[in-house]
């Protein structure tokens, strides 16, 4: 999910490192299929789209999402799965480039935890909200 990951693997049998790599491979590769914001073929994309409708998620994705809203609590609101959406006004390219406060205002309507309605295995956000599961993927 655009993040860097490694895995170290301690043995002395080649063939069970290169299974063990294989199967952490395979995970990384699933993870990455079903959570990744960057991809328009899976269960994330289908419930940034739906424009406010609710959407059944599986026991998998509803697991991480009460993880997800177990660290915007424990946080005290400042991890939050739904802030992905300050990617439209802010842009994370290394330059000093600051969006105008009105735009950053407006995109702040879409962020919000306390306002997405989760209650399994049903998620359902408001129109224009999106999650973004990079911070825990």
């Amino acid at each position: 999910m655009a993040s860097p990951c490694e895995a170290l693997i301690e043995t002395r049998v080649a063939e069970l490192a290169q299974r063990a790599a294989l199967a952490v491979s395979n995970e990384a590769f699933r993870i990455e299929q079903k959570f990744s914001r960057y991809r328009a073929d899976n269960l994330v994309h289908a419930i940034n789209t739906v424009n406010g409708a609710p959407v059944e998620v599986d026991a998998e994705t509803a697991n991480l999402l009460d993880y997800a809203a177990h660290c915007y609590e424990l946080s005290g609101g400042l991890f939050d799965i739904t802030s992905g959406v300050l990617r439209r006004v802010w842009r994370i390219d290394g330059s000093d480039h600051l969006p105008e406060p009105e735009a950053v205002d407006e995109a702040l309507k879409y962020v919000g935890w306390h306002k997405v309605s989760c209650q399994r295995p049903y998620l359902r956000l408001d129109p224009g909200m999106e999650i973004d599961f990079g911070g825990i993927g």
